[in-house]
């Protein structure tokens, strides 16, 4: 699951995505969305409208996007990558039934749907850490 470079947003994509999330509505998300192509207007299914403001704020701040079906499974490392851990770490939280798998062979494959939540999850968790480890720096220890 490597990105190439040719996927990395430029300035100009940036600062799109940026007018795109500008125009949204404050607060919740909007149910419906449409955008004009030559002149015709096309609504965006509300299914969609989520993921699509999903991308354009990752794209605001310059993150390259990819989309896949929400059940797809991954490999170990591919896991390990996205949640920003060894590979053994993950496969204890496998082992401890955090994180669902199946074997394919001897290989285990995860939901990345699973793999997303779990790091939804530990977000705040990951915020906080952070916060301790700046204070700590500040403070000169």
């Amino acid at each position: 699951m490597e990105v190439d470079a040719a996927d990395t947003p430029t300035e100009n994509d940036v600062a799109t995505a940026r007018r795109l999330l500008e125009a949204l509505p404050v607060g919740e998300l909007p149910r419906h969305l449409s955008l004009t192509i030559e002149d015709q207007k096309v609504l965006i299914p509300a299914s969609m409208v989520p993921a699509l403001i999903a991308a354009a704020r990752l794209v605001s701040e310059g993150h390259a996007v990819d989309v896949l079906p929400a059940d797809v499974e991954i490999s170990a490392q591919d896991a390990a990558d996205i949640l920003k851990v060894s590979r053994p770490y993950l496969l204890n939280l496998v082992k401890k039934g955090i994180l669902p798998y199946r074997m394919v062979g001897a290989h285990h494959r995860i939901p990345i749907a699973a793999v997303i939540a779990y790091r939804r999850e530990q977000e705040p968790r990951r915020r906080s850490l952070e916060a301790l480890s700046a204070e700590t720096e500040e403070i000169g220890h």
